[in-house]
């Protein structure tokens, strides 16, 4: 039978109890878990200190109940975390909670609990038992790993914004973008290397408020900021504090804080070629630069890199095309050029189309022309410079305008240098041009700010190897002229000049011409006489010379009274149109004026008569002429009857209206024109002339219209005269001349008759009678 145990056993007890008790502790402080118990039934509360640590109480006074875990647990975690508790005591299960706790410097912790329910003999919950762990740092790793994976994500979609990014503004905009959504940026920076001042100066590129706009402005190479460090070294810096940055960035400390910027992060932007920039992002506090954070900001520079990269590479092949069709474009345009130039009438118009269709392609917006006056316009003691005329477009303001209207050759601007020496100036500033003339500079300065110009450009005209003038050309902003550029000026300048030596000449053509013009019509209104008035017979006579100067013709009218009583009409037009054609057609008037007076002839005999004198004398010319004789014997006279006889030498047929108003030419085979075969027989046409009647004898420059056919001039002037019928013959004449305008293309010379009834008085409008001859019985 066994007895009570021996006292050798106890110890081997307590041993299993302390090694369980060992190994608990061990295990707690490996997992770092703190040990709680709660007594259900008196809510007794025992845990340990690293329970209360995690809580924030460890030097807190506790009441040992289990209330005094509200006091440092998180507000908004009290009700989720006693529900929690009351459904695994309901369950008599498992408690896994998750909640946090204010520690007394006011940071959170998180904790994570875990407990379970115990059960006296009877099922009900008498204790939990249960571990807290302390979890803050394990979440805050698991938030960034999910952060960072996320930021990571978006970086697919930043490199698909990049990759449809047309220009370097596009890029910022895009990066901007993505730096403030995944890096929480206040500001980004692109850096970039450039040529500008031998490559001593970095182009940056940062971003307005809104990031709807970029603003362009240049750092020099060493200047103390990380951002040009990294864009000159390809080292990258991620400064946490500007406080904290390296000493080297000590001087540049200001500029930071002018831009609000205390953290920053600077990666290199690099090609196969090496680094040739930076991307820099910066933050209005202090950040700390995690390995993740390093890792994202490096990748980011790559893509905008790759960006860039592709851009320019896009953009040098743009350049070529555009270049390939700039050129096109330039030759179109030299040959649209010449072409508006031809058509161009004066200088107004030349520097019109220069301007519309010229410099406009290299961007000017201002032209001028510069012209020396012509050598027949110069004085005799004029050193051959003079005075030049300036005519500007109107990119200009009016007072520019009216000061460089007329300038001494001497004046200190570079067109004035050119069209008095022949020099070109290509000038990328108007500091260049300012060089140009020492000891004047004010004056240009201040003509070249009043005209809003900084380059401009001159190149001499030149017409048959002498300088004539300049063609100026005007930018708003500085730039370097090209080669091309400077060609295709020149291009242009050479057409310009020879357009203003057509022009010149064509003015002193028209000079030459005016004063012809102005001998021959005084010549023919001298000789354009007032016409007779025989009674019951009315004559109106009108002379229209052509609008253009050239057109200086041998056009005459001429009517008069024979020894017999008849009224003779002539109309003529002697061939050409210059000085000797005027004169031509006086001495053919006056022939064929005395050869009808003194014969008394018929029509056909005075023209074969005139066609031998023209020949016997030598006139050396030959004209269109139709000679009318309005005759009336006694016999017919009684009876109220005339005859119209006429001979046509090559001339438009006279128009007879008859007095139902119903009008036909007195149209026949013509004569050949007066001078060119004086042998051939004149041949002579007769029609009666009733009451009522009226006669219209007229030059083709009444009916012919340069582009229109004859005959259709022909039916016009019949129907309108038809129309007339019943006005006067000098309102006849007014409105068929009124209906032609001023310009018309050749001399118009009218003469209209109106034969009145015998039996009845002569007629108011016919005014008096004036007959130089009497009537021979």
């Amino acid at each position: 039978m066994e007895g009570p145990p021996t006292p050798a056993t106890a110890p081997d007890v307590v041993t299993a109890h302390e090694l369980l008790q060992a190994r608990l502790v061990v295990a707690t402080e490996a997992a770092q878990l703190g040990l709680w118990e709660w007594d259900l039934t008196t809510d007794a509360l025992e845990w340990d200190a690293r329970s209360r640590a995690m809580y924030g109480q460890t030097d807190m006074p506790l009441t040992g109940l289990v209330g005094d875990i509200n006091r440092t647990m998180h507000p908004d975690d009290q009700a989720p975390l006693a529900d929690l508790l009351a459904r695994a005591i309901a369950q008599r299960g498992t408690l896994e909670a998750e909640f946090r706790t204010l520690q007394p410097d006011g940071s959170e912790r998180v904790v994570y609990a875990r407990g379970q329910v115990l059960v006296d003999a009877h099922g009900a919950a008498v204790r939990m038992v249960g571990t807290n762990a302390d979890v803050t740092d394990l979440r805050r790793a698991q938030r960034e790993a999910a952060q960072d994976a996320e930021r990571m994500a978006r970086l697919v979609h930043v490199a698909r914004a990049l990759g449809d990014a047309e220009d370097e503004q596009a890029v910022l905009r895009v990066v901007n973008g993505a730096a403030t959504e995944v890096f929480g940026a206040s500001s980004v920076a692109l850096v970039l290397q450039t040529e500008q001042d031998g490559g001593g100066a970095l182009r940056t590129l940062t971003v307005h408020g809104d990031g709807s706009t970029a603003t362009t402005a240049h750092l020099p190479a060493d200047a103390p900021l990380p951002a040009v460090h990294t864009a000159t070294s390809g080292t990258s810096w991620f400064v946490e504090a500007r406080v904290r940055a390296p000493q080297a960035f000590a001087a540049g400390a200001a500029a930071w804080e002018a831009s609000g910027t205390d953290a920053v992060g600077c990666v290199p932007l690099e090609s196969d070629s090496g680094v040739f920039g930076a991307l820099s992002v910066g933050f209005p506090a202090p950040r700390t630069w995690r390995e993740a954070d390093r890792q994202l900001l490096t990748t980011f520079g790559s893509l905008t890199s790759q960006a860039l990269r592709r851009i320019w590479a896009r953009s040098a092949e743009l350049a070529a095309l555009h270049a390939a069709r700039r050129s096109a474009a330039q030759q179109t345009a030299l040959v649209a050029l010449a072409q508006s130039l031809e058509l161009a009438e004066d200088e107004e118009e030349v520097l019109a189309v220069v301007t519309g269709g010229g410099v406009s392609l290299l961007g000017a917006r201002g032209a001028v022309l510069c012209l020396r006056a012509p050598d027949r316009e110069r004085s005799g003691d004029d050193d051959g410079e003079g005075v030049l005329r300036a005519l500007t477009t109107s990119f200009f303001a009016d007072t520019v305008r009216a000061e460089v209207a007329e300038l001494p050759a001497d004046f200190p601007l570079p067109m004035v240098d050119a069209a008095t020496s022949g020099r070109s100036h290509f000038l990328p500033d108007s500091a260049a041009a300012v060089a140009l003339f020492p000891g004047q500079e004010q004056v240009v300065e201040e003509l070249y700010a009043a005209a809003g110009t900084q380059a401009s450009a001159a190149v001499a005209l030149t017409d048959a190897g002498v300088v004539v003038g300049s063609l100026s050309v005007a930018l708003e902003s500085a730039h370097t002229w090209t080669e091309d550029e400077q060609a295709l000026l020149q291009a242009f300048t050479s057409l310009t000049a020879t357009a203003l030596s057509r022009i010149h000449a064509q003015e002193a053509e028209r000079a030459a011409n005016a004063a012809v013009r102005r001998f021959s019509e005084t010549l023919q209104r001298s000789l354009l006489t007032r016409p007779p008035e025989p009674d019951h017979l009315h004559l109106a006579v009108r002379y229209l010379p052509a609008a253009t100067e050239a057109q200086v013709g041998g056009d005459w009218y001429d009517a008069f009274m024979v020894g017999d009583g008849a009224t003779s009409i002539v109309v003529g037009d002697v061939t050409g149109h210059d000085r000797d054609a005027a004169a031509a057609m006086g001495q053919m008037r006056n022939l064929l004026r005395g050869i009808a007076h003194v014969s008394g002839a018929e029509p056909a005999q005075v023209m074969s008569s005139l066609d031998a004198a023209v020949r016997d004398l030598d006139v050396g010319a030959m004209a269109t002429v139709v000679l009318l004789k309005v005759e009336q014997s006694p016999a017919q006279r009684a009876r109220g009857e005339r005859r119209l006889r006429w001979s046509n030498a090559g001339h438009p047929p006279p128009l007879l209206v008859g007095p139902d108003g119903r009008a036909r030419y007195l149209e026949s085979d013509p004569d050949l024109l007066v001078g060119l075969a004086p042998e051939v027989p004149r041949t002579e046409h007769e029609v009666p002339l009733p009451a009522g009647s009226t006669l219209l004898v007229f030059t083709d420059g009444l009916v012919e219209r340069r582009g229109a056919d004859l005959a259709d001039g022909l039916a016009w002037l019949a129907r309108t005269v038809e129309q007339l019928h019943d006005r006067s013959v000098e309102e006849i004449c007014d409105e068929l001349l009124a209906q032609v305008g001023d310009a018309v293309e050749d001399d118009v010379a009218i003469v209209a008759l109106r034969a009145y009834p015998e039996d009845e008085p002569r007629p108011a409008e016919a005014g008096p009678v004036i007959s130089p001859v009497s009537t021979r019985p």
